[in-house]
C-alpha cells in the first residue's frame, strides 16, 4: 500500500487500485509502438487522477463544515473519504455530493479544451476526450441511488434513518439489476462489482433485522 499526504490529507492508496487503472487502459497497447504506450498511460493517468480528486472533492466538503480530519483510500473498486465529523442531514448531502460535482467539473475542463483548442496534439486530444468521458460515466455512476456509492448516500439522507431498510432494499435490486445487466452484456467487471454491492447491502440488511429480535 503506497501512502503520501496531498493538500494535507493522507492518500492511502492500495496495489489493486493500480493495477485497476492500468487494466483499463490496456486497450490502447494494441496500437504498439510509442504512441500506443504513451495513450495507455495517458489514460491510466486520468482514471487515476479522476478518482482521487473525486474523493478530494469529498473532503474539501468536510472541510467546509468543519471536519477535524479526513483520510483518503483508494481501493480496487474505487475509493472512499473518512474520517470524524457530525453534519446536518442537507451538510451530509453536499458531502455526498461534492464527489460527482467534482467530476462533472473535471468532464467540463475537458469539454472547454477540446472546443477551444480544436487542432490539440492527438496524444492531448485522446486525454481530454477520455478525460470528459470518464468524468461524465464517474458522475453518473456515483449518483446512482445504491448505498454505498454517493446517490445512495443522498437517498438515506433523504429519507432518513428509520428508513434505511427501504434504502438497502432499493440498493439490493438496483444491484441485481445491474449485475444482471453486466453478465447479459459481457461486462464481467461491472457483474462483479454490482454483484459485490448486492451481497454487501444484503449483509448490512440482515444486521439492521438483527437489531429489531
Amino acid at each position: 500500500m503506497l501512502h503520501f499526504r496531498l493538500f494535507g490529507y493522507p492518500i492511502k492508496i492500495e496495489w489493486f487500485f493500480l493495477l485497476l487503472c492500468l487494466f483499463l487502459g490496456m486497450g490502447y497497447l494494441d496500437s504498439g509502438g510509442p504512441q500506443g504506450f504513451a495513450l495507455f498511460f495517458v489514460s491510466s493517468a486520468i482514471l487515476f487522477l479522476s478518482i482521487l480528486l473525486h474523493e478530494l472533492g469529498h473532503a474539501w466538503a468536510r472541510k467546509k463544515y468543519g471536519a477535524p480530519y479526513s483520510e483518503i483510500v483508494l481501493h480496487g473498486f474505487g475509493g472512499y473519504c473518512t474520517g470524524p465529523g457530525k453534519f446536518s442531514r442537507n451538510q451530509s448531502i453536499a458531502i455526498s455530493a461534492s464527489g460527482p460535482a467534482m467530476n462533472l467539473v473535471l468532464a467540463g475542463l475537458c469539454f472547454f479544451l477540446l472546443e477551444a483548442f480544436p487542432t490539440l496534439p492527438p496524444i492531448a486530444k485522446v486525454a481530454a476526450v477520455w478525460g470528459w468521458r470518464l468524468n461524465i460515466a464517474l458522475a453518473l455512476l456515483n449518483l446512482i441511488p445504491l448505498y454505498p456509492l454517493d446517490g445512495g448516500q443522498i437517498l438515506a439522507q433523504l429519507l432518513g434513518p428509520r428508513h434505511f431498510r427501504t434504502v438497502l432494499w432499493i440498493s439490493i435490486a438496483l444491484a441485481i439489476a445491474i449485475a444482471a445487466f453486466g453478465v447479459l452484456s459481457s461486462a464481467i467487471f461491472l457483474a462483479i462489482i454490482f454483484g459485490m454491492m448486492a451481497w454487501g447491502n444484503w449483509q448490512r440488511l440482515q444486521g439492521q433485522r438483527s437489531q429489531f429480535l
